[in-house]
């Protein structure tokens, strides 16, 4: 049983493992110190997760995929890619890595620490090394050579029939939804940025899942430069309407520093608060919960981001000032915590947003709400 309520997973090996990813570098190490410079972790059971087993990458993962990157695991990554690693996603932005199957074991095996933390009985459990949500069941994508998310899922399973996935990522959940779009028993949300040329450019508000999934597949997209006020007004209408209609027994939930300002990969103008107010929510619920991290491309922001959700979910307040730590130097030149947005002009509208609203109320009326009642 869990010694503690709240959970948090570190490990050096896991910031080793994340530097062969060069869009991510050392964000995750700058992140921790991050954390425990505000001396947060003494609120949690901080946990150093091991990699997971082949038999766990494949409760999602096909073993075409899986025996092929196993295969490659000691291959030179300088080497001229072969078409058949090309034929399962590796190229372009998920080019062939060192150790790329310990890599996936690595990253499945943190999520799944937290997984295992909630089925022992802590309430929430924090896991900013995962959430890679792009990665399909037989195919790299978007940075992602594993899903996690999925796998984990999969494992909280085991003890709760419900589970509640949303995603904060300014992409679309493209990877988690399509490998439970056709389930009854996991309801994915995901809130992203949608416009052409936008990755990964799927996520419709018409999209809503297949067979006894429909409607429990739930998109929710907006257009570039979203404000706090306009993200705040979309989140809550969708999440309690989303929470009211399927009642899940655990929630996942993917906070992608990749929202916030200043993202080099991103469009949104959102802040820190934004993303506390949306964790609030969720807590509010007072169900089991786990959060993960996900994009992130703008390393100071986002350890800046995922160490106030970390103060949130301890209910600690955090001065402004950055406190010593190995990546000090990282916050110059004014050494605060604060992100300022930018002045761009919010593309999006009430009207528009609230469009979207009414469409996802009716499906979530008409397939699952009515589907309970049958029950």
């Amino acid at each position: 049983m869990s010694t503690n309520e709240k959970v948090y997973i570190t490990g050096k090996t896991i910031h080793k493992e994340l530097e062969k990813i060069s869009v991510i570098g050392k964000r995750n190490e700058i992140v921790d110190k991050l954390v425990d410079s505000y001396k947060l972790l003494r609120h949690f059971q901080v946990i150093d997760a091991s990699k997971c087993s082949h038999e766990d990458l494949l409760t999602f993962h096909s073993s075409d995929y899986v025996d092929c990157l196993k295969r490659y695991n000691d291959a030179d990554q300088d080497c001229e890619i072969p078409e058949e690693l090309q034929e399962y996603g590796i190229a372009y932005d998920c080019p062939l890595i060192e150790n790329i199957f310990d890599f996936m074991r690595t990253i499945a095996g943190t999520s799944l620490a937290a997984a295992n933390s909630i089925l022992d009985g802590a309430r929430l459990a924090i896991n900013w090394h995962g959430g890679w949500h792009h990665a399909e069941r037989s195919s790299a994508s978007g940075f992602c050579y594993v899903n996690d998310i999925v796998i984990a899922i999969q494992r909280l399973r085991t003890k709760f029939q419900k589970i509640l996935y949303i995603d904060l990522d300014i992409h679309h959940g493209d990877g988690v939804e399509s490998a439970f779009c056709f389930s009854e028993y996991i309801m994915t949300v995901s809130f992203h940025q949608h416009e052409p040329g936008f990755f990964p450019g799927t996520g419709l508000v018409s999209d809503i899942g297949y067979g006894k999934g429909k409607g429990y597949t739930v998109n929710a997209p907006y257009s570039r430069n979203i404000s706090g006020s306009m993200y705040q007004f979309y989140f809550n209408k969708i999440a309690s309407l989303a929470y009211d209609a399927f009642q899940p027994h655990a929630c996942v939930v993917q906070c992608g520093g990749d929202v916030i300002a200043g993202d080099r990969l991103g469009g949104a103008n959102l802040l820190p608060d934004d993303g506390k107010k949306c964790v609030r929510t969720i807590m509010n619920w007072k169900i089991p919960a786990m959060f993960l991290g996900g994009g992130g491309y703008n390393a100071v922001n986002t350890a800046k981001y995922w160490t106030e959700l970390t103060a949130v979910i301890c209910n600690e307040k955090l001065d402004n000032d950055i406190p010593d730590n190995d990546f000090f130097l990282n916050y110059g030149p004014d050494f605060v915590l604060n992100i300022y947005p930018t002045q761009a002009v919010d593309r999006n509208n009430v009207h528009e947003l609230s469009k979207n609203i009414s469409i996802i109320k009716g499906n979530l009326d008409r397939y699952v709400t009515s589907a309970a009642n049958k029950k």
